[in-house]
C-alpha cells in the first residue's frame, strides 16, 4: 500500500470560507437542475418542425445564460462574504464543525483537489475542537496526564471526534475513557477521501504521535465509530505495509457500528444512479448521485480491507433498531444503516468478541450507556 503525502496539519488552522462553499454547493445543484431542463424540454422542440433548430439555439442560449449567471453570482458573492469575515473570524462551533463535516462527507474528495480550505485536514483535536500540534511541547500541553496506553476514536462519515463527547450533562465515550488508564485521542478526518488514503494518512499520524508522545507509549487501542473502525483497519493496512513503529503496540480494535461488509444505503445509492442514468430526463440526477465521494462509494463494500491482523483481539460491536435483538425487523434492517452482518464482520472480520445492543439506531449508538462499561471491560487488564 503507497502512503499519500498530503502534509498534516499544524495548530494554526485557515479561515473557514463559507462563502467558497456556498458557491460550490450552487455550482453543482444548478448543473444538475441546468441539465435536467434541458432534458425535458428538448423533445418539445420536435414540434416546431423547420424551426427547431433555431428554437433549440435560441433557448438554448437563454437558459446557459440565466444558469451561468446564477453561478456567475453566488461565486461573487461568496467570495466578498470569505473576505469581509476574513477579519472577523469567529471560533469554530459544534454546529459549524457538523456543517463542515456534512460537507466533507458528501463532496471531501472533491474539495481537496480543489485545494479548499473547507476540506478537513487529518489531526488530533482537544475536547473543545481545537487542533493539536504534533511537536513534544504541544502534546505534552494538551495531554498533561498522558499515560503510556493510548486509544485512538475515530469517527464516522459525516461526524467529528465531538461524537464521541456529546453536548449536554451525560458523558460520552470520551470522558469514560479517560477515567481509566488509557488516555483518549481524538482524530478528525475528511470522510470524503478514501477509506484507504485516509487509513495511509493516519498511520502517518500515529507515527508521529507516538514518536513526539510525553512518555514512552505501551500500548495503543484503536476504537471506530461506522466508517471510524474501516479506516482504523486501513491504518493498520497501512502501517504494516510501511514498517510503522505504532502498529507494533497496537493491542486491541473496536468497531462500533462499522459496515464491514458494507452499508444497504450506500448500495441502494449506487443502484439508484444507476437507474436514474437510464432516462434522458433524469440522467442528471443519476450523475448527480454519481458524484458522490469517494469514502461514500467505499460503504458499498467496506472497501475491501484485509481483516485485521494476527495479534491484535478485534471486539466489533453492532444494534438493531428493534428492542428484541433477536426480532426479523430488526435482523432485516439492523440500525437503518448497517446490518448487524456486515457489522460483525461476516468473512470480512475475524473478530474475538462480539456485542449486539437492541432498541439503537445508528445515530444513537454511541449514546448507549452499555457501550463505556463494554469497551473497558475488554481492554483494561484484569
Amino acid at each position: 500500500m503507497v502512503r499519500c503525502s498530503t502534509k498534516l496539519p499544524t495548530v494554526s488552522e485557515p479561515a473557514r470560507p463559507w462563502g467558497e462553499l456556498f458557491a460550490f454547493t450552487v455550482e453543482r445543484l444548478s448543473t444538475t437542475v441546468e441539465e435536467m431542463h434541458t432534458a425535458i424540454v428538448r423533445p418539445w422542440f420536435r414540434m416546431a418542425g423547420p424551426a427547431e433548430s433555431e428554437l433549440r439555439r435560441a433557448y438554448t442560449a437563454a437558459a446557459s445564460g440565466v444558469y451561468r449567471s446564477a453561478r456567475a453570482v453566488a461565486s461573487i458573492a461568496g467570495r466578498v462574504t470569505d473576505v469581509v469575515r476574513a477579519g472577523s473570524q469567529a471560533e469554530p462551533t459544534r454546529r459549524s464543525d457538523a456543517v463542515q463535516a456534512f460537507a466533507n462527507a458528501v463532496w471531501g474528495d472533491e474539495l481537496e483537489r480543489r485545494g479548499s480550505s473547507m476540506a478537513i485536514g487529518m489531526g488530533i483535536r482537544d475536547r473543545s475542537g481545537v487542533l493539536v500540534d504534533l511537536d513534544p511541547s504541544s502534546l505534552a500541553e494538551a495531554f498533561p496526564d498522558a499515560s503510556g496506553r493510548l486509544v485512538v476514536l475515530l469517527h464516522g462519515l459525516g461526524q467529528t471526534e465531538r461524537c464521541f463527547s456529546p453536548s449536554g450533562t451525560t458523558p460520552g465515550l470520551a470522558e469514560a475513557l479517560a477515567s481509566s488508564s488509557f488516555t483518549p485521542v481524538l482524530v478528525r478526518y475528511n470522510s470524503g477521501r478514501a477509506v484507504t488514503v485516509n487509513g495511509s494518512d493516519l498511520s502517518a499520524l500515529l507515527e508521529d504521535v507516538v514518536t513526539s508522545w510525553p512518555v514512552p507509549v505501551s500500548e495503543i487501542a484503536l476504537i471506530g465509530h461506522s466508517m471510524g473502525g474501516l479506516v482504523g483497519r486501513a491504518a493498520i493496512a497501512s502501517g504494516r505495509s510501511n514498517a510503522d513503529k505504532w502498529v507494533e503496540t497496537v493491542r486491541h480494535v473496536v468497531t462500533i457500528a462499522t459496515p464491514h461488509a458494507g452499508s444497504p444505503i450506500e448500495k441502494g445509492a449506487e443502484a439508484t444512479s444507476r437507474a436514474l442514468m437510464v432516462a434522458p430526463q433524469t440522467r442528471a440526477l443519476g450523475g448527480f448521485l454519481a458524484q458522490r465521494s469517494e469514502g461514500i462509494r467505499d460503504l458499498h463494500s467496506g472497501a475491501d480491507l484485509p481483516p485485521v491482523f494476527a495479534g491484535i483481539d478485534h471486539l466489533v460491536i453492532a444494534s438493531v433498531m428493534t428492542a428484541d435483538v433477536s426480532h426479523p425487523i430488526g435482523s432485516l434492517f439492523g440500525d437503518l444503516v448497517v446490518t448487524p452482518g456486515s457489522a460483525t464482520g461476516g468473512e470480512r472480520v475475524v473478530a474475538n468478541d462480539q456485542a449486539l445492543i437492541g432498541g439503537r439506531r445508528h445515530h444513537e449508538i454511541l449514546a448507549d450507556p452499555s457501550i463505556p462499561n463494554r469497551i473497558l471491560e475488554w481492554i483494561e487488564p484484569v
